[in-house]
């Protein structure tokens, strides 16, 4: 019988989520991920031996369940209903880290490749282009990497290898004011008059490109935290108010943070 560091509901939860990686390989399924190695591609650097002994938890605490496929091709994991219940925690987790810790990447957390992944979880499928349209990535500076976007409604496939066709779009920026930018702390625009950023193909293609992806997940926390910086203090987050059981923390939805329907996530070659 396991013994509890103390007889407590926020204990108990510490217990199955409260080490560094198991909430993480939350997000991963809770934005789309399926597959080990697409979930293993959102945690590169997660070891795919502790990634396989985190699923397993989860499993054992039925928070995640495994279904088999067609034979021949690898199983998936699915969030349980225990499971979604989770992801509103896991976001408002998100929202204050926004607020109170998060700061611009340092050259340590630039990581292109993983950036480049990131993308296509960001995307909305009814904001793609109806036609196939390939992107080609280039970011630079620390983390740099490169990358292709295979895009068609409603779907985006993520290549490290050049795929059959001509590239559409090329688009060449900071791999660090990349991260600030998918992450909503910078608009893209500011990333082009800076010169962090340059795209060459059709101009409505270009104009259209920061569209395709919801870079709102977290506004409302950069937004407090933005004002707090200013002076201005106003207490419009549910956190004292939940605290005290006046309120809920609702999380932001997948895919939904600016709104539109979510991409269909395919993970491709990477």
């Amino acid at each position: 019988m396991p013994i509890h560091s103390d007889y407590c509901p926020i204990a108990r939860g510490v217990e199955i989520l409260g080490d560094r990686w198991t909430p993480l390989v939350i997000r991963e399924l809770m934005v789309g991920a399926e597959g080990f190695n697409d979930i293993h591609r959102g945690l590169p650097r997660m070891s795919r031996t502790l990634l396989a002994q985190r699923l397993r938890a989860l499993e054992r605490h039925g928070l995640v369940r495994r279904e088999a496929a067609e034979r021949g091709r690898p199983g998936r994991y699915v969030l349980t209903e225990a499971g979604w219940s989770i992801t509103p925690i896991i976001w408002a987790m998100g929202q204050w880290a926004a607020e109170w810790v998060f700061d611009d990447p340092e050259d340590e957390d630039c990581d292109g490749l993983s950036l480049i992944w990131r993308l296509h979880q960001h995307a909305v499928a009814d904001r793609l282009p109806p036609r196939r349209t390939l992107v080609h990535i280039t970011l630079t500076g620390p983390g740099s990497a490169e990358g292709w976007l295979d895009v068609e409604r409603p779907g985006m496939t993520v290549c490290s290898e050049e795929p059959r066709g001509d590239v559409h779009l090329r688009v060449t920026a900071s791999t660090r004011e990349m991260h600030r930018w998918l992450l909503g702390r910078t608009p893209f625009r500011a990333l082009l008059d800076a010169g962090s950023a340059e795209m060459h193909g059709p101009a409505p293609l270009a104009r259209d490109f920061p569209t395709w992806f919801d870079t709102a997940f977290f506004a409302a926390g950069f937004e407090r935290g933005g004002r707090r910086g200013t002076g201005d203090q106003r207490d419009d987050h549910v956190g004292e108010r939940s605290r005290a059981g006046l309120g809920t923390v609702v999380g932001v939805p997948v895919g939904g943070g600016g709104g539109g329907s979510p991409a269909v996530k395919h993970g491709g070659d990477w």
